[in-house]
């Protein structure tokens, strides 16, 4: 192969990645003004990046320190973690967690709206890879609801919650998508259409 084509595929590459890493995810039914919904995603999309890195330190960051009352709910959580107190001891717990091997969240299907000039609530879905050592990996989807203040010019979460289907949903929807590729009705998707492939 020459240079000049080691180039160009070289070249097609790092455009194909660019591309791919700058779609965007905001769903059309975001109705934010341009530059809050802008801001919003891009915080989601970095606060999916920290959880895939592990950096949990940094996820404490984006809350807004001086609420009161955070409240945060995981989808693996059977209560609500709430207060700075609580989200210290649950994004910086004691001890490093050697039981998990590798984690990575895609956010899509953004929705972004205003409710007043310094608060704004935001709905989307995550596509969650998940392996723990000793078992093998999974996938999950599951919808996130999110309010944000805004200070200065920097918006800080107040309160996050992941809300997966209820047990018969998620089983059906489980059975519909094991369904092969071409067969009849296979090709209306059992919410709405995803995303991400």
């Amino acid at each position: 192969m020459s240079m000049l084509h080691r180039f160009v595929l070289a070249l097609m590459v790092l455009l194909v990645t660019t591309s791919a890493q700058a779609r965007s995810i905001l769903h059309e039914e975001s109705s934010a003004p341009k530059e809050v919904a802008n801001y919003i995603e891009d915080m989601v999309i970095e606060w999916a990046s920290k959880f895939s890195r592990g950096d949990w330190m940094r996820i404490k960051d984006t809350w807004d320190p001086d609420e009161k009352m955070p409240m945060y709910l995981g989808e693996e959580r059977d209560q609500w973690v709430i207060g700075q107190q609580g989200l210290d001891e649950y994004f910086n717990p004691p001890g490093e967690n050697t039981s998990v091997e590798t984690v990575v969240i895609k956010p899509f299907r953004l929705r972004v709206r205003l409710i007043s000039d310094d608060i704004a609530v935001a709905t989307w879905e995550n596509q969650l890879d998940f392996k723990i050592k000793t078992r093998p990996a999974v996938q999950d989807n599951y919808r996130v609801n999110a309010v944000f203040r805004k200070k200065g010019d920097d918006w800080f979460f107040i309160q996050y919650a992941e809300m997966p289907m209820a047990a018969l949903s998620y089983v059906e929807h489980l059975y519909r998508k094991s369904v092969s590729k071409g067969f009849p009705e296979n090709g209306k998707p059992y919410d709405g259409g995803r995303g991400e492939d």
